[in-house]
């Protein structure tokens, strides 16, 4: 088992012991032990090999002999004694915003119900507002979760479906006579979320590509298998198909099966791709067809087509120009590493600034600094860049939007930062107009230089506010407010489209990753996906820029 598998266990059993109402202080204990074997930088296996899985910070002894029982069998026998004392439709219940594990207990007791559907009888027959505590908008708010959720129930997020695609596309390439294996499809193109896993595969021996998905650990079924084609479904029920072609058809065949449906039947239209046989690149197949090579990630049928074929697509931003991170958070808040730890491993990866956005006041939760904590942290940030050499720590905040508009902390307090984020964590559901006019309101704060996951999605789990986009563009237009792609794989926030419209109002776009642990600074890459599907340029995303200038737009 992976880490990432172990963690999502203990995490299981935490939430399994909470719904039957078990000693809070064992189900803090699990989700401890999942949150350190989630951030570690090291590979669990190599741990037990050493008998050093109790060094983990948070695993007592019994954690540790479920661990190890996991990494020796796959398995674990106390999550599947619990999983028959829960029903899994309480656990799906968890993923309805504003359903937390002692609403669903009472939900589950009083009215005998362990299932998504018999929820929504529930709360459409307004048997819900019957219940303590629980009233008119519970039973909206479940109404529209479960709805949330019928539409993205066969997807997931980049976050799961690339690292699942990229380990499986390794595991094939490691079989005999096998050319190239890579992930194409939605994921090649970086969709926010994807229904299955889509391998393209360059083999010489066909029967052996079969062998080799046949034997990766996670596959749990295969469902349809002809010569060139596998279908089945992978750990988490993840669906995937691989499709294997001969090597001298893999560059067509990378274009056909990286493209939309409607894309690549526009360009190939009326053409046999017999004639791209042996064809070395997929440049020399769009050169072939008489256009500008088209990067994954526009390949929609979205006007790129006509660009290319004009060859006026613009260079789109690369992972490799980011120079910094502009949001980012520490162990003084609810990050998980120090100041220290997290510049060294924003520096390790060759960015020259970061700005430490740790939580403002209001967010008791995640341990927001007071007034006195934050300028105590401006001055551990000052000490430390005195010994950092070619890197810069930029003090900032992740100020809090109040319901009304108003910033968490003065401005005499927010003058004295390199770098502020405004965002929204509390009054989701305001109307379009009181939310839409919260936001503009931190906007016009001249303090406020970056608007921080404007629409507050978390795919799958959580819809947009209400919000009216056009009027929050104008008035970051106006401001010269930078807007940000969170890169949370759960978020992405902005979207494409916004993102779209925003560079064409001139409004420029911040990829930060929002990290709470320093291996989350990677996440980057999924924000500069994103971007790359907006059609973003290196200019349109200021932290692509290097430090001076930064500052300089924020100071103008």
């Amino acid at each position: 088992m992976t880490n990432r598998e172990v963690a999502w266990i203990l995490e299981s059993i935490a939430d399994m012991l909470e719904l039957q109402d078990d000693n809070p202080f064992r189900v803090k204990a699990y989700r401890k032990a999942a949150h350190s074997v989630y951030h570690l930088d090291e590979d669990l296996r190599d741990l037990y090999h050493r008998n050093a899985v109790n060094e983990v910070k948070g695993i007592g002894s019994t954690i540790q002999d479920q661990i190890e029982e996991m990494l020796e069998t796959e398995g674990c026998s106390y999550y599947e004694q619990l999983s028959k004392e829960v029903p899994q439709g309480l656990l799906d219940m968890l993923v309805i915003p504003g359903l937390g594990h002692k609403t669903i207990r009472v939900i589950s007791e009083k009215l005998g119900i362990d299932n998504l559907d018999a929820l929504a009888a529930a709360a459409k027959a307004k048997q819900i507002r019957t219940l303590p505590g629980m009233g008119a908008k519970t039973e909206y708010n479940i109404i529209k979760g479960i709805d949330l959720l019928h539409i993205s129930m066969q997807k997931v997020t980049l976050g799961l479906a690339v690292p699942m695609a990229e380990e499986f596309s390794k595991h094939i390439m490691q079989g005999p006579g096998v050319c190239e294996a890579r992930p194409v499809g939605s994921i090649r193109r970086g969709r926010p979320l994807v229904g299955d896993i889509d391998i393209l595969v360059s083999a010489e021996n066909v029967s052996r590509v079969h062998a080799q998905v046949a034997s990766y650990r996670k596959t749990k079924e295969i469902t349809w298998a002809q010569k060139d084609f596998i279908q089945g479904v992978l750990d988490y029920n993840m669906k995937f198909e691989v499709i294997i072609v001969e090597p001298e058809d893999y560059y067509h065949s990378l274009v056909w099966t990286t493209g939309s449906k409607e894309y690549r039947e526009i360009i190939f239209k009326g053409i046999d791709r017999t004639v791209f046989k042996g064809i070395k690149s997929e440049e020399d197949v769009f050169r072939q067809l008489g256009m500008q090579y088209t990067p994954p990630e526009m390949r929609e049928n979205r006007g790129e087509i006509e660009k290319a074929r004009n060859y006026e697509l613009p260079e789109l931003v690369k992972l490799s120009d980011l120079q910094g991170d502009l949001h980012v958070h520490t162990d003084w808040s609810d990050g998980a590493h120090s100041l220290e730890d997290v510049a060294a491993a924003a520096k390790k990866m060759g960015y020259s600034y970061l700005a430490v956005t740790d939580h403002s006041k209001s967010l008791h939760i995640s341990g927001g600094l007071s007034e006195k904590r934050l300028m105590e942290q401006g001055r551990a940030i000052e000490a430390l860049n005195e010994q950092i050499n070619d890197f810069t720590v930029l003090k900032g905040n992740e100020v809090d939007i109040l319901k009304d508009g108003t910033l968490d902390y003065h401005d005499e307090i927010l003058q004295g930062l390199d770098v502020v984020v405004a965002s929204i964590h509390s009054y989701f559901n305001l109307d379009l107009e009181l939310q839409t006019n919260r936001i503009i309101k931190a906007i016009e704060n001249p303090h406020v230089d970056i608007i921080g996951h404007l629409t507050g999605r978390l795919l799958n789990r959580r819809p947009p506010y209400e919000l009216d986009i056009d009027k929050i563009l104008e008035a970051a237009a106006e401001h010269r407010t930078v807007l940000e792609i969170n890169a949370h794989p759960d978020r992405l926030d902005i979207d494409e489209e916004i993102a779209r419209k925003a560079v064409q109002m001139g409004i420029k776009i911040a990829i930060n990753s929002d990290a709470h642990d320093r291996k989350d600074l990677g996440l980057a890459k999924y924000g500069v996906l994103c971007a790359r599907r907006a059609g973003l340029t290196r200019n349109d995303v200021i932290n692509t820029w290097d430090i001076n200038k930064v500052i300089q737009y924020f100071n103008s």
